[in-house]
């Protein structure tokens, strides 16, 4: 096995994990310090999580009368501000000044309007994580007894909505309204200073909200040279298997077409949580680039759109992904692989694209792999490729050895840097990464498939935003296969799909998914369940991404495969709950 020297250090060290947790508050005046209580909730956090031995910063960027318009002092308008933390988490609370009505007359207008103050909260969610950073919603506190019912019955609509948005996009809720609304009114008004904001009591009981939420997120973190390699690794695995491959009703085709070989699609869903587009070869891993879209959340899709002519000239599997500069500005951005890697971009949501144009004088396989944000400056990002020495120059030859790379772009995706290699080795052909963000936001694992198969798939580990990394290790049988990609539920759970390339296993060569925590893979273990998505007819030619999460919890799996014996593979998405899962698992237990 060959190292490069700077990486034999880094490994060897393991990634040093940062030393202090960040965490951000962005709220109103409830948030805000006051001159009348000696802690708000943001001083308090510090002291509360040491107990769990994390030592916290905690930045309070909370304002009097901010409520989550673009103007002046107000949250979207605030917004670059906070990016630039590049907090692991954000606490946000916004809607008493949303709410307010001015007129103070019970039919006035609230000063956002309620669908307004949805589309806001939902702009910051996503724009914090696309910044890597973890975000947790709050509702506000509830109002003192005296004010007027009129008011009350106004903000509750706000809350509400506080609570549709942290459900629609999987994000922790702390509900300090229903906190409040848990007790007596004497105790509930006595954590208020006045008719709004609470005093010491109210900052002490949401301190102690936002540790809960935090808790089991941050105390699963295991810095990256601790993480431990399975203590025997199995070819096998002994999790159960759900299988449904015949439940027809979970399946939708994308497109197919009789004779023609489709595969290799990768999907994007947008804000609105139920538009998404995938784009695909015609072709196997090479071909006219195909796109297509859907505004119901994969139950139908158009026909092929119309796109630039030179995506005919496409050599590779495309790859797409959107990406938000440091200004807000979002695209959408698709690479096509081998030399040269190239790229096309959309400002408008893919209506119109460039055509695919290089990035560099470079290339690569499965380009780009997967890609993810970073925590060293808003519209950061890092992408990971792997090549065998054919393709990273324009006369390359194969070598013995895989090499994984890493470029980051620091323009929100529309220019990249320089590769740098972060693994080389012949004994073990690491390639095709699928990345996951750790719970606590502060560690990325990558997920490889093992192209010589003569081990389990690995996994590295990340604790300074891609700077350096472990060296890889055998994952369990369980995660064997190929091309990871993983979403993550609200209480911690991952769906990672792939082609079962297990040593040992009775759906080998199909398009599966694992159910597992974060920690299993951290720790070696095999997950809770696995999960036949569908029965491949030919070999293991199948089960590239994608996977988005609606706002309905409804996972979207897409991918190819040849689905029926003796014909050519096609485009076919599967739809599931976590919860349907489960229950699944449970009528097999019996």
């Amino acid at each position: 096995m060959r190292f490069l020297t700077f990486c034999l250090l880094c490994f060897s060290l393991g990634s040093l994990h940062a030393e202090e947790l960040k965490i951000v508050a962005f709220g109103d005046s409830t948030t805000a310090y006051r001159g009348t209580i000696k802690q708000v909730y943001s001083d308090r956090l510090p002291t509360l999580l040491k107990t769990l031995n994390i030592d916290t910063t905690v930045i309070n960027a909370g304002v009097g009368g901010s409520n989550t318009g673009n103007q002046g002092k107000h949250a979207l308008a605030r917004i670059g501000t906070i990016r630039k933390h590049q907090a692991d988490w954000v606490v946000v609370q916004f809607g008493i000044n949303d709410c307010w009505i001015d007129s103070g007359k019970p039919d006035g207008p609230s000063r956002i309007p309620l669908d307004d103050f949805r589309r806001n909260l939902v702009e910051i969610v996503h724009t914090l994580r696309h910044d890597g950073s973890r975000v947790i919603l709050m509702t506000p506190n509830q109002l003192r007894s005296e004010v007027p019912e009129w008011r009350k019955a106004r903000f509750r609509q706000y809350v509400e909505t506080v609570r549709e948005v942290a459900h629609d996009w999987h994000v922790p809720l702390a509900d300090i309204w229903q906190a409040y609304a848990d007790l007596p009114t004497q105790e509930k008004d006595a954590l208020l200073l006045d008719g709004v904001h609470p005093g010491d009591a109210g900052q002490a009981l949401v301190a102690e909200q936002i540790v809960e939420i935090l808790k089991p997120r941050l105390t699963a973190y295991v810095p990256a040279n601790k993480a431990a390699e399975p203590k025997e690794v199995s070819k096998g695995y002994s999790i159960p298997i759900i299988d449904l491959n015949e439940d027809t009703e979970r399946q939708v085709v994308v497109d197919r077409e009789e004779g023609q070989y489709l595969g290799h699609p990768t999907t994007v869903l947008l804000e609105d949580g139920h538009t998404m587009i995938t784009v695909y070869p015609k072709g196997h891993g090479r071909g006219p680039i195909v796109m297509k879209r859907s505004d119901d959340g994969g139950k139908t899709w158009s026909e092929r759109l119309p796109v630039p002519d030179n995506w005919s000239t496409s050599k590779e599997v495309p790859t797409i992904y959107r990406v938000y500069d440091a200004e807000g500005k979002k695209r959408l951005i698709m690479f096509s692989g081998l030399y040269p890697i190239r790229m096309a971009v959309s400002e408008d949501d893919g209506a119109n694209w460039t055509p695919i144009e290089p990035i560099g004088d470079y290339g690569g396989i499965v380009a780009m792999g997967c890609l993810f944000p970073i925590k060293t400056g808003p519209g950061h990002y890092m992408t990971l490729f792997h090549d065998d020495g054919r393709f990273f120059t324009k006369d390359g030859q194969k070598s013995p050895a895989f090499k994984l790379f890493k470029t980051v772009s620091t323009d929100g995706g529309l220019t990249w840097g320089k590769p740098e290699v972060i693994y080389e080795s012949a004994d073990v052909h690491l390639c095709e990464p699928g990345v996951v963000r750790s719970p606590d936001g502060r560690q990325l694992a990558v997920l490889l498939r093992e192209n010589r198969r003569v081990k389990n798939s690995h996994v590295i580990f990340s604790d300074d935003e891609g700077a350096t990394w472990t060296a890889p290790r055998e994952t369990t049988a369980s995660l064997t296969g190929d091309r990871h990609t993983a979403v993550s539920s609200v209480d911690g759970r991952l769906f990672v799909s792939f082609r079962d390339l297990t040593h040992e296993s009775p759906t080998k060569g199909d398009w599966v998914a694992w159910v597992g925590r974060y920690e299993d893979i951290v720790h070696g273990h095999e997950g809770q369940y696995r999960v036949r998505l569908k029965d491949n007819h030919k070999g293991a030619d199948c089960a590239y991404p994608g996977v988005e999460i609606l706002p309905s919890g409804e996972i979207v799996t897409t991918t190819y495969g040849h689905w029926v014996p003796e014909k050519s593979p096609y485009i076919l998405s599967v739809r599931l709950t976590f919860s349907e899962l489960d229950k699944l698992a449970k009528t097999n237990s019996k």
